[in-house]
């Protein structure tokens, strides 16, 4: 069996972060760290790069040690949105494959990026997306980076318009539902450490 191509990790970690106040959400107090700590300690040891889409406090994020891409400058607001964010920073990718991820799931299984493979070898799609087992998770997806040059995204574009304007296929995680919430609000974010309390 040939071995896998190389794959970079894309978090996306730019968002307003809205419904958490205006806060970056990346660098919110967690577990004794910030928010990103975990996706970036789950990713690290299963692709060949890491890429942290960010648009504030972009030295903090360098800290970590890994190439930090802030959105195109937008004329009317700082941030681009997820889609034209994943748009742009995949040109700063090194490898074909990309893989997308959230700040804010700190439960991102290392076991999906298999999963998520050999669905890619099964049906030779350009873009595997996960699916919760309620619906499709587009934050969790394996992406031919060249694909993504005939998907363009505007700042108003859903992420998960753009990766399924083009052939997909599907990945199916639903024995990993639990692992798949983000955290958007201070109460899902106090919940789901009051939730890791409880079993240590």
């Amino acid at each position: 069996m040939n071995a896998y191509p190389p794959v970079s990790a894309l978090i996306l970690a730019g968002g307003a972060g809205r419904r958490m106040g205006g806060a970056d959400k990346g660098l919110l107090p967690f577990e004794g760290g910030v928010l990103i700590d975990p996706i970036i300690k789950t990713l690290s040891p299963l692709v060949d790069e890491v890429l942290i889409n960010a648009n504030r406090h972009l030295e903090q994020y360098r800290r970590w040690g890994h190439p930090v891409v802030a959105d195109p400058v937008q004329a009317d607001h700082l941030f681009a949105g997820p889609a034209a964010a994943l748009v742009h920073a995949s040109r700063h990718a090194k490898n074909d494959w990309l893989l997308l991820a959230p700040c804010d799931m700190p439960d991102y299984q290392p076991h999906w990026l298999g999963a998520l493979r050999q669905v890619q070898e099964q049906t030779r799609a350009a873009v595997v997306i996960a699916h919760d087992g309620l619906r499709l998770q587009p934050t969790v997806a394996l992406i031919h980076r060249p694909c993504l040059s005939q998907r363009p995204a505007s700042a108003d574009a859903r992420l998960l318009s753009v990766l399924t304007a083009g052939r997909y296929s599907v990945c199916a995680l639903d024995q990993d539902a639990w692992a798949f919430s983000n955290l958007n609000t201070p109460e899902q974010l106090r919940a789901h450490q009051s939730r890791r309390e409880a079993l240590t």
